[in-house]
């Protein structure tokens, strides 16, 4: 048993050559081009009947506006019409217009999509009363028909599209202006009275505290993305900027359970204030990258250790005193450096030095010995123990950023 194949859908029909028709075809089709312009008004106030009971997302337009964009889209469908063309690119060109227009006010895709399927079906329906007045060929309006129907699909596609590019070019606005903003309160170059103006717009409150967070990482959407997720905020609504080699970040408060990243807050201050909040986070940023740290750090917790960042000129005149000897590249006075450093952060705990380096306590001893013999700092000494743990940090190696 054979099943019955079902008949194919029709093939869109195409639009005569007007050069070919006889006279009186084309003095017919004249006739109905003047009527149609002579009811584009009357059209206009049909559609604008139709918008106002049926699409309430048009109540941003005014009723003048509907009525000129419904005339306009007749305009150009007429104007083909008098050259029996397809107005297919003439409409494409008017619906990016259109669909830009109405999109920045606000009116969701699908609205406009409805918009058109409505303002086509009336057309199509004006065309028909003079089509049948004036004797247009039935296959003539039946072409119309055929373009008009297929390129609604695609108009539903234009205003999807364009939809789209409008959120992206409002969201890429909107985070050029939070990090401009940013950039401006944490580095101090916006005046109190500006950052006062603008706080609302971005939902904050001037008279509130706010704690500024500095960071450094290879990759900032990994370090935004986990900022914001300590600080329970989305990603998209973090008040951040690039200033220097940091981001730099406004928060609402200190961040909890940060883990795999180091950030480093500053004290909470009002927002004209921050920027000296911003700096110290800074200084807490670069001495807990000098000693590998990581999570949360504050300047307060860091006790001396910011003061090995300073006196770059002391430090290079000791430096040339005591770790001379320590120069060379020998795998030897590496151990014996490392190990010294380790021992001083270990409280000169050699059984905790030995376990952390996986060496013997033997070991550990005969190292720091041989430091004290190279360097002529002798660790029981106060001030010779104080300027070995300074020039040992300062001679650790940085981090990569």
């Amino acid at each position: 048993m054979t099943s019955a194949i079902p008949p194919s859908w029709p093939s869109r029909r195409g639009m005569p050559d007007l050069a070919t028709l006889d006279e009186p075809t084309r003095r017919t089709i004249a006739a109905a081009v003047e009527l149609l312009r002579a009811r584009q008004d009357a059209f206009g106030h049909r559609f604008l009947k139709l918008a106002r009971a049926h699409l309430p997302g048009y109540d941003v337009l005014t009723d003048e506006e509907i009525r000129a964009t419904a005339q306009q889209f007749m305009d150009t469908l007429v104007s083909e019409l008098s050259f029996l063309r397809v107005p297919d690119g003439a409409l494409r060109e008017l619906l990016n217009k259109f669909a830009v227009e109405r999109g920045a006010r606000g009116i969701p895709p699908e609205v406009l999509a409805a918009g058109y399927q409505m303002g086509s079906r009336e057309m199509l329906t004006l065309l028909d009363e003079v089509g049948l007045e004036v004797g247009l060929p039935m296959d003539l309006l039946l072409a119309v028909h055929d373009s008009t129907w297929e390129f609604s699909n695609e108009a539903s596609s234009v205003f999807a599209r364009v939809q789209h590019d409008l959120a992206l070019e409002r969201a890429h606005f909107d985070a050029e202006r939070r990090s401009t903003f940013a950039a401006g309160v944490l580095s101090g170059t916006f005046p109190a009275e500006q950052i006062n103006r603008d706080a609302h717009l971005f939902t904050l409150d001037p008279r509130a505290r706010y704690v500024p967070l500095a960071a450094r990482a290879p990759d900032p959407a990994a370090i935004r993305r986990a900022v914001a997720s300590a600080l329970r905020t989305p990603a998209d609504r973090l008040l951040f900027a690039e200033i220097g080699t940091c981001l730099g970040f406004i928060a609402p408060g200190p961040p909890e359970h940060l883990t795999g990243h180091l950030v480093a807050a500053g004290p909470s201050a009002t927002l004209d204030q921050l920027h000296d909040g911003f700096q110290e986070a800074i200084l807490a940023l670069t001495t807990a990258e000098q000693f590998h740290l990581s999570g949360l750090v504050r300047l307060t917790d860091l006790g001396p250790r910011p003061l090995v960042l300073s006196d770059t000129r002391i430090a290079a005149g000791l430096s040339a005193r005591h770790m001379r000897a320590l120069d060379t590249p020998a795998r030897a006075t590496t151990d014996i450096e490392d190990t010294t450093r380790v021992y001083l952060e270990c409280d000169q705990q050699v059984r905790e030095v030995a376990r952390r380096l996986a060496v013997h306590q033997n070991t550990v001893r005969y190292r720091v010995h041989r430091f004290q013999e190279l360097t002529g700092l002798d660790l029981h000494r106060t001030e010779d123990l104080v300027t070995a743990w300074w020039l040992l940090n300062r001679r650790r190696p940085r981090p990569s950023s």
